[in-house]
């Protein structure tokens, strides 16, 4: 039995981006899940977010890919205020990876977070939530090490619980 997979990820700007979203489809495939996304499989001339919500509602869970879209060299945070910090070399992710990854999670999926490792850790691509968070390389071979290997099962094992269960 085949389960659908929401994967939230943007559009790939390099070879390495590419091959790696490539490495994850293939790793959901080898476990019979089927990944879709808006876009790339799910294609609208409706509203984005209200395919994305229905393409959502026929998954049992959600697999983000974060990569960077953004590159800041230098910046400030919190400008003007007495917590004011200085920023270099901030990388982050697509938009769409926060706004689907809170989709899903309001709808309870179970969600696993591959992010790149050099990505600016905040909002729902943060640790310390109630669902997997992994921080990699941009290589098919991160994917394969036993760490990874272990929260995907564990991932994997609670979208078969929900899809049990829908």
């Amino acid at each position: 039995m085949t389960i659908n997979i929401f994967l939230s990820v943007g559009k790939t700007a390099t070879t390495e981006q590419s091959n790696f979203v490539l490495a994850v489809e293939e790793l959901l495939k080898e476990y019979h899940l089927r990944p879709r996304t808006v876009g790339r499989t799910d294609f609208t001339t409706e509203k984005p977010l209200k395919k994305i919500l229905n393409v959502m509602k026929s998954c049992s869970g959600t697999i983000v890919i974060a990569f960077e879209r953004f590159n800041y060299e230098l910046g400030t945070e919190l400008r003007g205020s007495p917590e004011e910090t200085g920023l270099s070399n901030v990388s982050l992710p697509t938009v769409w990876n926060q706004v689907e990854a809170g989709m899903a999670y309001a709808l309870g999926h179970p969600i696993l977070a591959i992010a790149e490792s050099r990505l600016h850790n905040e909002g729902l691509l943060e640790d310390g939530y109630d669902w997997f968070i992994k921080w990699v390389d941009l290589t098919p071979a991160s994917l394969h090490s036993a760490e990874f290997i272990v929260t995907f099962q564990k991932w994997v094992k609670n979208i078969e619980r929900y899809s049990r269960d829908k």
